[in-house]
């Protein structure tokens, strides 16, 4: 059972939680409704995993986590009483049918949920939501024929729709057909090039039509566009938290591990520890893992998870100390010994540092981070065969840690072996073409060769990629001096020094064994193993054609297409007519993080809560609007709608003023005069509107 009223302290936690967590992170909401139901707060609870459903309807943890909620406490029952009361008073309140089939359909009833929407339609022939929802129905009870049938509809009377395209296209490839669900796909790309999610479900079309190269090319850019399809989770269940498997959670999901003490009505801190530690909320999670070891929780488990936090932070005394610990009672585990080692190797400590990657690698000659740690120890020797073995068998045994092969490309590229650094770097670019770090070592070599322009090129691809890349920035700088592009240069510089005060060309690597966060530690290059270029002299053989074939990739690439505030957030408003306001919610915080207008993403939003009946948040969303932009008319309309809908009509006039300057001849602004001045009891001017 849930616990009692929560106190100030943890409302003041959940509320921080909830402000922080991103909109578009289904995981995040499941673990969200996780510590409201803890904390007895049922409603909040059920709107949270629903949110996480829409975001992801395949998340068995949040069906499973909704019906519990759902059921507990007669809640369902009473909100399904409510609403079919309404529709016995007034049968076309689409508004109530709508949320009982949403309601049916999110308990996992496509039946019930069907015959809601069916009813809609029968009222209602055009209702393209309306459709969407019914085919998700028929998907539910597994009539997918049915369901493409629907959203064959849907898409006919919404032809501008790139929501309806995906979802005929979804259906399409669930039916195995492959060149229909291509078409479908392309089709809701075609109309918002910017649609993660279609982008994401093309990558499988192409791998399954063998079109290998067009699914990577997809997937990148399916992840660049929403990086949480790429993230890991860690979803909490009810059922785990408080005894008892879940048996709606499927096995190879990624889920919070039982705690050994955790009784009915206690929250078990290792899982929630790791909900925060996902989100960066480092504190947090130690204060979790605190509580964790009161309570008798996996002692191993905590330990391990506070010294990897601790490492996560830099606070790399504390980590190793906690490591010491660790390494004492479990010596076996090459993992342990490397994080020590990492910790020791960053407070200076080399020789310890080096014995700790040797006796993990000594427990497992095979584990390939420590062996890529320890090459970087023996880069600085006088001899440079220590380290290039280590670095060949940390690529051999870690054939997909691109770390290792960027580290030696750096080691040959400071013992001026351009053409076996630029090996390196490109056998990074061909598994993994976005990576920033590779393109700036790309761009290192081509500066020693004196190939300016495309060595800006290379460090444009860095920067493009990874703009908080501080030695991609100084390169570019330096590159851009040469060119006498010196503004440029300039404006590099600048943002190079609010990332790092200091310049080194690239960072070596270490790397850590972590399975929700990146295993990458950058750290500066001692001294002692940056060997000075000057210092190796002599000529250097080059393969021409080598640089004849980079040349080709590094053609600088085509200037975007300008894009309008309306292209950016055509996602979001397609969503928002469809109904799907969670989907809507995430795709505008995405579209503002590419840089869609303000002013328009603040108003969306605005029109979200209002479609949710949440008045009070729209009309703060609306104000703040037109305190950016006075003139802007879906702005002014909003908030007159919203202060229409809280019965606040008499705050109208100022309002109503603006109307024929910012909406002239407008047939919405008109009715909505109306119906001010009706609420005003000016029933003339209200007539002379409509």
């Amino acid at each position: 059972m849930p616990a009692a009223v929560p106190s100030e302290r943890e409302l003041a936690i959940l509320r921080s939680f909830a402000s922080r967590i991103d909109p578009s992170d289904a995981g995040a909401h499941n673990n969200l409704g996780v510590l409201y139901y803890q904390k007895g707060m049922v409603a909040e609870a059920v709107a949270a995993f629903a949110r996480a459903l829409e975001l992801d309807p395949r998340m068995q943890v949040a069906q499973a986590n909704l019906e519990r909620a759902w059921r507990e406490h007669g809640y369902f029952d009473a909100r399904v009483a409510e609403l079919e009361e309404r529709l016995r008073r007034q049968p076309a309140d689409r508004d109530a049918r709508w949320e009982l089939g949403r309601a049916w359909a999110s308990l996992g009833q496509p039946d019930r949920a069907a015959q809601q929407f069916e009813a809609l339609l029968a009222q209602w022939p055009d209702d393209v939501p309306a459709l969407i929802q019914l085919g998700l129905a028929e998907q539910g009870r597994g009539r997918l024929e049915e369901a493409e049938g629907h959203f064959a509809q849907a898409a006919a009377r919404d032809p501008r729709s790139a929501v309806a395209q995906f979802y005929l296209g979804q259906t399409r490839y669930n039916r195995g057909l492959n060149e229909a669900a291509r078409e479908a796909l392309e089709g809701a790309i075609a109309r918002n090039p910017e649609y993660a999610e279609a982008h994401y479900l093309l990558a499988f079309v192409y791998g399954d039509m063998g079109r290998h190269d067009d699914a990577r090319e997809a997937t990148r850019r399916a992840i660049a566009l929403n990086p949480t399809l790429a993230r890991a989770q860690a979803n909490l269940s009810l059922d785990r938290l408080w005894g008892g498997e879940s048996e709606r959670a499927p096995a190879g999901e990624r889920g919070a591990r039982r705690p050994a003490e955790a009784g009915r009505d206690a929250l078990a801190h290792l899982p929630l520890g790791l909900a925060f530690r996902q989100k960066g909320y480092w504190a947090e999670a130690l204060r979790e893992y605190r509580l964790a070891l009161e309570a008798g929780e996996d002692r191993r488990q905590v330990l391990q998870a506070m010294a990897e936090v601790h490492l996560l932070r830099r606070d790399h005394a504390a980590a190793a100390e906690l490591y010491d610990e660790l390494v004492r009672q479990y010596p076996d585990s090459a993992k342990l010994w490397n994080e020590r080692g990492v910790c020791l190797h960053q407070l200076g400590r080399r020789e310890d540092a080096a014995a700790s990657y040797e006796r993990a690698v000594a427990v497992d000659r095979t584990y390939a981070v420590a062996w890529n740690n320890l090459a970087i120890l023996r880069s600085a020797g006088a001899r440079p065969e220590p380290a290039l073995e280590a670095f060949r068998l940390a690529v051999e045994h870690g054939p997909t840690l691109h770390a290792a092969r960027l580290n030696l490309g750096l080691f040959h590229f400071h013992r001026r072996q351009l053409q076996a650094a630029l090996q390196a770097f490109r056998a990074v670019l061909a598994a993994d073409h976005d990576s920033a770090a590779a393109w700036n070592g790309v761009g290192l070599v081509l500066m020693e060769l004196r190939r300016f322009p495309d060595a800006r090129n290379a460090f444009v691809r860095a920067v493009e990629r990874d703009d908080g890349l501080a030695p991609a920035h100084y390169n570019l700088s330096f590159t851009l001096g040469q060119l006498g592009d010196f503004e440029g240069a300039l404006r590099e510089t600048k943002r190079a020094l609010e990332l790092e005060s200091y310049y080194v060309p690239q960072k070596y690597a270490l790397t850590i064994d972590l399975p929700y966060e990146d295993a990458v530690i950058a750290i500066a290059p001692e001294v002692a193993s940056d060997v000075g270029l000057e210092e190796l002299g002599g000529e250097f053989a080059f393969d021409p054609a080598l640089l004849d074939r980079l040349f080709d990739e590094l053609a600088p690439p085509e200037a975007a297409l300008p894009r309008t505030a309306d292209d950016q957030l055509a996602l979001a408003r397609d969503y928002v007519e469809k109904g799907l306001l969670e989907l809507a919610t995430a795709e505008v915080t995405r579209a503002r993080a590419r840089g869609a207008d303000p002013v328009g993403t603040i108003v969306l939003l605005g029109d979200i809560y209002a479609r949710r009946g949440l008045h009070g948040e729209a009309l703060e969303r609306y104000a703040e609007a037109r305190r950016l932009a006075p003139a802007d008319r879906d702005a002014l309309l909003g908030e007159l709608r919203a202060l229409l809908a809280l019965g606040r009509g008499a705050e109208a006039p100022p309002l109503l003023e603006q109307l024929p300057r910012v909406a002239p001849r407008d047939v919405e602004a008109l009715l909505l005069d109306a119906r001010a001045r009706l609420a005003l009891g000016d029933a003339v001017r209200a007539l002379d509107a409509v």
